[in-house]
């Protein structure tokens, strides 16, 4: 076996693949670790191949591809993706995830090792599209699979976040079955939620608990953690466009207090959100992207799963144009010391959580 740490393809192996297919390979990954392993036979020729991928601060690796020189070399490439189990595992990550393109089938010997294939997303955005996902947890981590819907705008995550909760917890939510195309209707119903909790262009916490609380039935208890007295995501802003945000937020906590949503002043510590979150409730999360992405931003996903190790996320955000879909961002878990470092804003590193009880 030969690894690559930034996979380019050799010429052999290029047009082993084929046009189409290589060119998914050469897509420019690197912002996500990929890995490009080889296997090869005696006389050095590639044989099997496996590209695979993650993202940083994750508990979990991708594998973008597998091919196999002929049906004799079939086990070569089993091998491969032993072996990358093998290294998933022993890096402590929970899940290896599986992205199969429209079109082509998983092979026998994943669904032999225990690859099994999550439920197709809500079509969005274009990293919803042309594509199957499977997951192998390496961990026992028992719970209900999470609808996805990717954001279709830079600035709804929040909104996103808050419907796909609102889906989880029994009220609504984008459509219930997936259809083949994006759906307009859904997309309406984003920009809609965006509105009525903007902070233009940002949702901060006490405006997307609001929200919430507008959206779920009255016995789906709604509470804000929020560890910073003044307004949130306004560092940027001076003058007019830092007081009109100021003044929404002003708002909205008046408006918790009207509707009865707790907002709790003290800093949640992530152990106690992985212990609520593995109950009977979702946690709407305020978070950094760098350690996912390398470069800073404020972004909401939402956590619905966890155990004493990890917690487990939608992120609504996919970066497709460097090689991601909805495999990478959909049942996604994170480390507890991970998960500490995204969830913490601006150089306070203020912490935003919204829990909703789920259905």
């Amino acid at each position: 076996m030969t690894t690559t740490l930034s996979p380019r393809l050799d010429d052999e192996l290029r047009t082993a693949l084929g046009p189409a297919r290589a060119a998914r390979w050469e897509l420019p990954r690197e912002a996500y670790a990929p890995r490009l392993d080889l296997a090869r036979d005696a006389d050095g020729a590639a044989v099997a191949a496996v590209l695979s991928s993650r993202r940083g601060a994750t508990a979990a690796v991708k594998i973008v591809d597998v091919w196999w020189r002929s049906e004799a070399d079939a086990p070569a490439a089993a091998g491969l993706v032993d072996e990358l189990v093998d290294r998933a595992s022993a890096n402590g990550d929970a899940a290896v995830k599986w992205e199969v393109p429209l079109g082509q089938e998983l092979p026998d010997f994943a669904r032999e090792r225990g690859f099994a294939e999550l439920h197709a997303p809500h079509p969005s955005a274009a990293g919803t599209l042309g594509s199957r996902g499977y997951v192998r947890w390496l961990r026992e981590l028992p719970h209900t699979e999470a609808p996805y819907y990717a954001q279709t705008t830079m600035y709804t995550c929040g909104a996103v976040t808050g419907l796909l909760a609102a889906e989880l917890a029994g009220a609504g939510g984008f459509a219930a079955d997936a259809a083949p195309e994006p759906s307009v209707a859904d997309r309406d119903l984003e920009l809609a939620f965006w509105r009525r909790a903007s902070n233009y262009p940002a949702i901060e916490p006490l405006g997307l608990g609001v929200v919430m609380r507008e959206t779920l039935p009255p016995e789906r208890r709604v509470e804000v953690h929020l560890d910073h007295d003044g307004p949130v995501l306004i560092e940027a802003y001076s003058g007019f466009e830092r007081d009109f945000r100021a003044e929404l937020q002003s708002e909205s906590q008046r408006q918790a207090e009207a509707v009865g949503v707790p907002v709790v002043r003290e800093r949640v510590a992530v152990a106690e959100i992985a212990r609520r979150v593995a109950g009977s409730e979702l946690a709407l999360l305020l978070i950094d992207e760098a350690p996912m992405h390398g470069e800073t931003g404020p972004h909401w996903v939402l956590a619905h799963a966890a155990d004493e190790e990890v917690v487990v996320i939608e992120d609504p955000w996919i970066s497709s144009e460097l090689g991601e879909s909805w495999v990478d961002t959909h049942e996604l878990p994170i480390a507890h010391a991970d998960l500490d470092r995204m969830v913490a804003w601006g150089e306070a590193g203020y912490r935003g959580v919204v829990f909703v009880d789920r259905a």
